[in-house]
């Protein structure tokens, strides 16, 4: 019986072992990324961020159409989101509030209904705010961190990462081989249109700069079922150690 427990255990040890050094691994790309990035000290220091972008979208029945937007963000559940497109030869104008669990939607300044699956979607778009920050990955003990391989991002080798976190759909996060910084993030998220699951890239074509010396992506592609979705650009970002409250609330 003792030699069938000593085999037991080794089999024990050797079936782990490889994941304790896979949750290493992982947490060795994601400390370089974040060094990359700006650094731990910049990153945490800034809870907020602001920016202007604009970009082109597929609207259903429509097709591709352009878009401006002013953005505003502060973990760990703040977004406010203001977009400017033209439908059909109408200007449309649609404003997004989170704030916590609170949720306003409007349109040319009326309501529109906040059903299930904008929230599932906007909850979604929380979390990926949350892992894309990076830092926080190597300390809070909700995300488990496991290495998935290398891939082919932007014509170049880039190493995978998945986050899990009990209750939330998988992160995939792939970093340039050279640079250590951000280039896709692959997840599942909502369609809010159809209430469809879909499967969604961001691929970070390009970073640039804050003054701060925190990279930040300039240009954006976003597939979903991988189909173009929209590419967006960074006219504008700013990251702030907080903002408002009251920016926050209709």
């Amino acid at each position: 019986m003792r030699h069938v427990t000593v085999l037991l255990l080794s089999a024990a040890v050797l079936a782990f072992a490889p994941a304790v050094r896979a949750a290493d691994e992982a947490k060795d790309v994601i400390a370089k990324a974040v060094k990359a990035h700006g650094g731990e000290e910049k990153l945490s220091k800034f809870q907020a961020a602001t920016s202007k972008n604009k970009g082109k979208i597929q609207v259903p029945g429509v097709g591709e159409t352009e878009f401006t937007s002013n953005n505003a963000t502060m973990l760990p559940d703040k977004v406010k989101e203001e977009v400017e497109l033209t439908i059909m030869g109408q200007k449309l104008t649609i404003l997004t509030i989170v704030n916590g669990d609170t949720v306003t939607v409007e349109a040319n300044g009326m309501a529109v209904p906040v059903d299930d699956n904008l929230k599932k979607t906007l909850a979604n778009a929380r979390h990926l705010m949350k892992v894309s920050r990076l830092h926080t990955l190597l300390k809070d003990k909700n995300y488990e961190l496991s290495v998935i391989g290398e891939s082919e991002v932007n014509k170049a080798k880039a190493v995978g990462v998945k986050v899990a976190q009990k209750g939330q759909a998988d992160v995939n996060l792939y970093f340039d081989a050279k640079t250590n910084l951000l280039v896709k993030v692959e997840s599942r998220t909502v369609d809010p249109m159809t209430g469809n699951e879909v499967s969604e890239e961001r691929i970070i074509q390009e970073y640039g700069k804050t003054e701060d010396g925190i990279a930040i992506p300039k240009k954006v592609s976003v597939l979903r079922d991988g189909k173009p979705y929209m590419d967006a650009e960074v006219i504008e970002m700013k990251y702030l150690e907080k903002l408002d409250e009251g920016d926050f609330k209709k």
